[in-house]
């Protein structure tokens, strides 16, 4: 088998590992010709070059992991301007009245989408998908897929039906499955999947061992409805659903233990309580989607409860239908805005390793650090001047903009 060793090297290296190590003037050398590449070795590139001549230097460059988008609905991306913003009320309310056209004859917008994940430096994805009709489009793609088949529904009459329907699409992206393409199960929410439903899903999560992800307190009305029956989500399901007398289909406590030992990505979590993330810290990791958040709720996840819990925050787009882009540097930097009172070099780092450390780990992937043995999913950023700059992880998110390179499986994918 042809091992072909390819080096890379750039004015600074970030291995993102947890102590966030920079090698100035570093390179990385990993193998680009077997089914499954692997990083070889990292250092300096002097030193790397004499054992891999088939090498190349970026100057006034940063190499890094590829980064790692770990909750994204790219079935929505047909969406501008359908949707209300300003409030959560507000937004799903919108949703409900306006998916249809916004759903309708999404390839061309999935394909830009894949497009816009690449050309961000994305080198794997978490990908939420609640019909399917994004399926073989992301299984073609260069993109590394976690596919999350998504169960949703709570009427108790079209249980057979909804399962039914989950039931096939999961087994078609069984089908799917490759090195690349790994099919992984999602709840949508404790308001939106019924009991029955979501127990017999999580049970093929269990059985199958594979990946899951649930939208969970995402608002300050889906806890309410949870702990008192009563709010914003009373009025939805009576007026909009137009169900008599509604009651949550699960309070707090139960919804959560569905997922013990499950290892499962909670979304959003903004409403989480201590006894929650409690919770979370011991059966999974949570994902925060800034810009969706700031739109629907204004609201940001609080990085000191989550420390306080040992969490690591990973940072993710969300879908257009909660945000203006997909791009994952535009979601770091309106991050590196919004959260105004952390330090602004330790919040570089916190936004760089929760987009391709962590997220890397959440997955189950063998990638989002630059080390022997992990995956050869590497990306290259221009960065005028960097190898001036004593905050380098603050200059790359300010700084840089389009990849220049992107290697996924140790294969160049921009050309």
């Amino acid at each position: 088998m042809n091992q072909e060793i390819r080096l890379i090297g750039g004015s600074k290296v970030f291995v993102c590992d947890e102590g966030f190590t920079i090698i100035d003037d570093g390179g990385v050398a990993f193998n680009t010709q077997n089914e499954q590449n692997f990083i070889i070795e990292i250092g300096k590139y002097k030193d790397l070059k004499q054992k891999y001549p088939n090498a190349l230097f970026y100057e006034d460059a940063i190499i890094l992991p590829s980064f790692v988008n770990a909750h994204i609905h790219f079935e929505f991306g047909n969406n501008i301007s359908s949707f209300e913003y300003g409030g959560f009320d507000r937004w799903l309310g919108s949703v409900m009245k306006k998916r249809e056209d916004v759903l309708s004859n999404i390839s061309e917008c999935v394909k830009l989408g894949v497009d816009e994940q690449l050309q961000s430096g994305v080198g794997s994805v978490g990908a939420i998908s609640s019909y399917g009709n994004d399926m073989q489009i992301l299984a073609n793609s260069p993109l590394r897929v976690i596919y999350f088949n998504e169960a949703i529904g709570s009427t108790p009459s079209a249980i057979d039906f909804l399962y039914s329907d989950f039931l096939n699409r999961y087994n078609a992206s069984k089908e799917l499955q490759s090195n690349k393409f790994i099919p992984a199960i999602a709840i949508h929410s404790p308001y939106s999947v019924h009991k029955v439903l979501a127990k017999k899903v999580l049970q093929i999560s269990k059985a199958d061992n594979v990946k899951t992800s649930v939208h969970f307190l995402e608002s300050k009305f889906e806890r309410e409805w949870l702990e008192s029956s009563n709010g914003w989500f009373k009025s939805f399901y009576e007026e909009v659903l137009g169900i008599k007398s509604p009651k949550p289909l699960y309070n707090i406590t139960e919804f959560l233990e569905m997922f013990e030992g499950l290892d499962t990505l909670f979304v959003h979590c903004l409403f989480a309580s201590g006894s929650d993330l409690d919770f979370i810290s011991k059966n999974g990791h949570i994902i925060s989607c800034p810009r969706s958040n700031r739109l629907l709720n204004n609201a940001y996840i609080d990085f000191s409860l989550l420390a306080s819990r040992n969490l690591h925050p990973i940072f993710a787009t969300d879908g257009k239908s909660s945000n203006n882009n997909l791009n994952m540097l535009d979601e770091l930097r309106s991050a590196l805005f919004g959260y105004f009172s952390v330090d602004i070099d330790e919040l570089s780092k916190i936004l760089i390793l929760g987009s391709t450390l962590y997220p890397a780990r959440a997955l189950g992937l063998e990638c989002g650090t630059l080390q022997m043995g992990k995956l050869a999913d590497i990306s290259v950023f221009q960065c005028p001047q960097i190898d001036k700059s004593s905050q380098s992880p603050l200059q790359f998110l300010l700084h840089s903009q389009k990849v220049k390179t992107l290697y996924i499986n140790g294969k160049d994918i921009i050309k």
